[in-house]
């Protein structure tokens, strides 16, 4: 698929964004070491910057379905690294807590409009142009704590300044696109207008089937991306450098993974994709815990990416057509909400990691995968 400027554009400006969201975790020991940040007032940084953006992204889906307004895209950018940059020029623990709810805030801008424009652009091949859409946050976590691991080295705390460069940058290529931007919105909600007989009445019921699917698949993202390494360490006795190779290694997997699953659910089918990845996903999953050598667990490694990313797509395209009047929020909801759910029972794994072992919070993730399988096929189609 040839992508167009603006799918472009979306994929450009969810790595601005959520190059914020994973440059944070790594801001963190230079709090500790520089600001006297206890590790329970760091921990909340995060919690508050994550839970701001998530709790409020549907709110704001929900107001771009009644304004077009494509120009928060820049906006939600801006904000994200504006916050993130405060954060290394101020002393008082409440203020930085504060500038990281600015930036969740800006985070919690941009993702709805974000994925409503990505669909929106994609034309008929909205698996693709979500996948590539999706890949973008992929590789912003990726990228941001490499990006503050460096700027903070060279430069101290005051290296937070470096995320306001991506932030303008998204701003000048969101303001210079805003006429074609609007363009497509506006033709979007004609076309809406006109076609509101065939595009009929929003299915919540099947919307939620779907974010329950997402909200699993989110529980497996951050339990395995947690757990691989540390199985890796803890049970292969590699250093810590080897095991780190291999969630890059993974990461790597994962981002091709979500690119084919795209364009494959365009071509075969939203509902076989997602229920061949998770049907794959779940023997990988449970005999992973089982396998007594380094190159067969990495190996596995490969069909675990599948499993995983192939369906992120597939689900999100599928959650905006049950949702056909209010894409928005169908995105904020997918993007925001199901995501963050997920990273907020990878704790309670990590507690059972902790007291019963790491095979022990592997299986408790292999769980988590047959039941999302299962409710994969609860999915009902689209009428």
């Amino acid at each position: 698929m040839k992508y167009n400027r603006y799918s472009i554009l979306t994929l450009f400006g969810h790595i601005c964004t959520d190059i914020n969201q994973g440059a944070l975790p790594a801001l963190l020991p230079f709090l500790v070491l520089y600001k006297g940040v206890s590790y329970t007032a760091a921990a909340g940084l995060v919690f508050a910057s994550n839970s701001m953006s998530s709790f409020i992204q549907p709110f704001f889906g929900y107001l771009g379905d009644k304004v077009s307004w494509p120009w928060l895209m820049g906006a939600g950018a801006f904000l994200a690294g504006a916050g993130l940059a405060l954060v290394g020029f101020l002393d008082n623990y409440w203020a930085i807590f504060g500038a990281v709810c600015v930036c969740g805030i800006g985070v919690a801008l941009f993702h709805p409009e974000g994925g409503r424009m990505a669909n929106l652009a994609a034309g008929e091949k909205k698996g693709a142009g979500i996948a590539l859409f999706a890949i973008g946050g992929s590789l912003g976590f990726v990228l941001g704590p490499a990006m503050a691991s460096i700027a903070l080295t060279v430069m101290g705390l005051r290296g937070t300044i470096v995320f306001l460069l991506p932030a303008v940058g998204m701003v000048i290529v969101t303001m210079v696109s805003l006429k074609g931007l609007n363009r497509i919105s506006r033709e979007a909600q004609h076309k809406k207008i006109a076609q509101r007989h065939v595009l009929g009445k929003d299915d919540w019921k099947s919307f939620a089937t779907v974010a329950g699917c997402m909200t699993g698949r989110s529980v497996l993202l951050f339990g395995l991306t947690t757990f691989i390494p540390l199985y890796f360490a803890g049970v292969f006795r590699l250093s810590a450098t080897e095991a780190s190779n291999t969630l890059v290694l993974y990461a790597v997997m994962s981002a091709v993974c979500t690119l084919l699953g795209g364009h494959a659910a365009d071509r075969f089918g939203f509902h076989r994709v997602i229920r061949f990845c998770f049907l794959l996903l779940v023997p990988f999953v449970c005999l992973f815990p089982l396998v007594g050598s380094v190159a067969l667990a990495i190996a596995f490694l490969a069909p675990i990416a599948i499993g995983v990313n192939g369906p992120q797509a597939a689900i999100v395209t599928l959650g905006q057509k049950f949702l056909p009047n209010h894409l928005g929020t169908a995105s904020g909801i997918l993007f925001g909400l199901s995501v963050s759910m997920g990273g907020m029972v990878a704790p309670g794994i990590g507690w059972i990691g902790d007291h019963h072992g790491l095979a022990a919070a592997l299986y408790v993730v292999a769980g988590f995968a047959v039941l999302t399988a299962g409710l994969a096929f609860l999915i009902p189609a689209r009428k």
